[in-house]
């Protein structure tokens, strides 16, 4: 009987053994597993970060360019205003509402509204004149100080974001 009792506590003692290794290894196993789970997220958060950051460089890339557009007279002001507010409204929402952007902001807001392209076109000479004469008149009223944010604007170093060239 002494023999039985010893050979069932060796052969409790062997399960727990080979339970304890099978725990081991499927432990191992989770924490392999986990660590190439987070190393993906690691490399898709990268490359999300790169993919960002290639956006926001081409935004402010396309920004610098109608802005020195601009400056060159290759483009009309209020053409130019509304691209560069909806293209910085796309990078940062808050860049054409500071302060050293004001006059570009409210040259956006006093033409935002202004039919374009097949609206404008639906128009009758007489509203279309009527738009143009104010269009113009408020381009007049605004130029220097807009041109003037303008050349900062080409400059700008977009702060405010994170790894931009």
């Amino acid at each position: 009987m002494p023999s039985l009792k010893i050979s069932l506590l060796i052969l409790a003692g062997l399960i727990i053994v080979v339970l304890a290794i099978f725990a081991v290894y499927y432990h191992r196993k989770a924490n392999r597993h986990l660590q190439q789970i987070e190393e993906q997220q690691e490399q898709e958060r990268r490359q999300a970060q790169e993919n960002l950051d290639k956006r926001n460089n081409e935004l402010i890339a396309d920004i610098r360019f109608i802005a020195n557009s601009m400056l060159q007279e290759q483009c009309e002001l209020t053409e130019g205003v509304l691209r560069i507010h909806h293209l910085s409204d796309r990078l940062d929402a808050d860049i054409m509402r500071q302060v050293q952007f004001a006059s570009l902001h409210q040259h956006f807001n006093q033409t935002r509204d202004m039919p374009i392209l097949d609206a404008y076109k639906a128009l009758s000479k007489r509203d279309r004149f009527q738009l143009d004469k104010k269009r113009l008149q408020l381009e007049a009223t605004n130029k220097d100080a807009v041109m003037a944010e303008v050349k900062q604007l080409v400059a700008y170093r977009f702060d405010s974001l994170k790894q931009l060239h």
